[in-house]
């Protein structure tokens, strides 16, 4: 009697084993894992007293997974995360890079990243909340990107966020001794081409 439960108790704890498998199978099955390729971009922009500016970085760590539906185009954000060194972004003017990286504090702060919390998908509009940090400070942002299937079968990701660079304790950089001032709204733009990873 005793062997009799013991080897029902085997028989349903392998049932259980396998169903949890097929569970995780299931789950994983149609999440795609992607990153950017080459071609992607992120920019910031401002203004001046003297002139708008400009600085792009293409040298991000982007990594995200989507559930797709049967043509590729993203259904669901499962994940989704961006990291870039400041020093990688760059203008046209040496002088205003290292001004830039002195008010994003580089010494102390390596990175900028955003990690989200929410995301929902309609149609080829993604709208990610997450959080943003720059020169350590955190603070909970919005983005909206509209997401394309390529032929190719790459996604083209495109978007924009407007902040004030003092939420994030950031001073506006000046220039030429203090005469060119830097305004504290900043748009940061990205066109992202990602790849399944």
């Amino acid at each position: 009697m005793k062997k009799t439960q013991s080897n029902a108790i085997v028989s349903i704890g392998l049932k259980l084993i396998v169903l949890v498998l097929l569970g995780i199978s299931i789950q994983t099955q149609g999440q795609t894992t992607y990153k950017q390729t080459a071609e992607s971009y992120l920019v910031v922009a401002g203004t001046s007293t003297l002139h708008n500016w400009t600085m792009t970085s293409k040298e991000m760590q982007f990594q995200t997974s989507f559930e797709n539906g049967s043509d590729g185009i993203p259904l669901k954000v499962k994940s989704l995360s961006l990291s870039l060194s400041p020093e990688s972004l760059k203008s046209e003017h040496k002088a205003m890079d290292k001004n830039a990286y002195s008010a994003l504090k580089t010494d102390k702060f390596k990175t900028i990243t955003f990690a989200i919390t929410t995301a929902t998908v309609q149609k080829d509009i993604i709208t990610c909340s997450g959080n943003l940090t720059i020169a350590g400070v955190t603070k909970p942002v919005s983005i909206e990107a509209t997401c394309k299937l390529n032929p190719t079968g790459t996604l083209r990701c495109t978007g924009s966020k407007t902040i004030k660079m003092s939420e994030f304790q950031v001073e506006p950089p000046t220039f030429m001794f203090g005469s060119v001032k830097t305004g504290d709204e900043i748009t940061i733009s990205f066109n992202m081409e990602l790849v399944k990873n």
